[in-house]
């Protein structure tokens, strides 16, 4: 499969990661890889890290290695506070 760009206008970045969203349940996830129907956009690192989802729609990003959100990733787990 050939490099895709990112779907943002202007934007050259090559696509790393996968959009797709449910309009009728509020719903937008992020994947690794394209799924196999429907309306999906790619998007470059920056944009895919950076997405904000309209009020009200929630967001699972279910790409290997994420943050599970409203986590700090610069904040030691609290068994290594001391």
């Amino acid at each position: 499969m050939a490099p895709t760009s990112c779907a943002r206008p202007g934007c050259q970045g090559s696509a790393v990661a996968w959009l797709t969203y449910d309009y009728g349940a509020q719903q937008v996830w992020l994947d690794d890889r394209p799924g196999p129907a429907g309306d999906q956009w790619g998007l470059c690192q920056g944009h895919a890290a950076r997405l904000r989802v309209p009020r009200g729609w929630s967001q699972v990003d279910r790409r290997a290695g994420a943050i599970p959100p409203g986590t700090d990733p610069w904040e030691p787990p609290a068994a290594l506070v001391s």
